[in-house]
C-alpha cells in the first residue's frame, strides 16, 4: 500500500515567540507577522525575519520619537494607555503601530530576498516587486501619520 499523507507545516517560529519593542511599544508576535504578511518559514529564516522586524521597530520608533516623548511627558507609560479606542477587540493605536512595523519589515524582506526565492519568471518581475516594497513603505508612512493624527497628503502651491 502506498499513499501520501500530509500534515500542516509547523510554525516557522516557535509559538509565542515575540520581539520586545521596549517599554512603550507593544511586543510583536513573529508568527503573526509571518501569517499577516504571508512570509513562509522555508524561504526566509527566522533570524532574518527577526532582523527585519527589529529594523522596522527602530524606524517606526525614530519616526515617532517626538510624538512618543510628548505622550510619555503626559504620563502615558505605554502606547495603549494613550487611547482606549478599541477596534476588533484590540487597541486602535497598537493595531496601527503593528501595521507600520509589519509594512517596513515586509518591504525590507521583499527587497533583500527576491534573489533567493525568485525563479527566472520571478526575476523578470523585479520592477513589480520593487513597486510592492514601495507600497509597503507607503503603508508604513500612512500608519505613522495616523498615529500622529496627521493627514496623508501634503499639498503646496508652487
Amino acid at each position: 500500500m502506498s499513499g501520501f499523507s500530509s500534515s500542516p507545516a509547523p510554525p516557522a517560529t516557535p509559538d509565542g515567540q515575540t520581539l520586545s519593542c521596549g517599554p512603550f511599544w507593544p511586543d510583536i508576535d513573529i508568527n503573526d507577522f509571518r501569517n499577516a504578511m504571508r512570509i513562509g518559514g522555508t524561504a526566509i529564516p527566522d533570524d532574518r525575519v527577526s532582523d527585519a522586524l527589529l529594523g522596522a521597530v527602530i524606524s517606526v520608533d525614530r519616526d515617532l520619537s517626538l510624538w512618543r516623548a510628548s505622550r510619555e511627558a503626559d504620563g502615558n507609560a505605554t502606547l495603549v494607555s494613550v487611547s482606549d479606542v478599541q477596534i476588533g477587540g484590540e487597541n486602535r493605536l497598537a493595531l496601527i503601530f503593528r501595521r507600520a512595523v509589519y509594512a517596513y519589515a515586509a518591504a525590507d524582506l521583499l527587497e533583500t530576498h527576491r534573489d533567493v526565492t525568485a525563479t527566472g519568471t520571478g526575476q523578470s518581475r523585479a520592477p513589480e516587486m520593487d513597486m510592492r516594497a514601495d507600497d509597503h513603505r507607503r503603508n508604513a508612512v500612512h500608519a505613522i501619520r495616523d498615529i500622529k493624527g496627521l493627514g496623508r497628503t501634503t499639498v503646496e502651491l508652487i
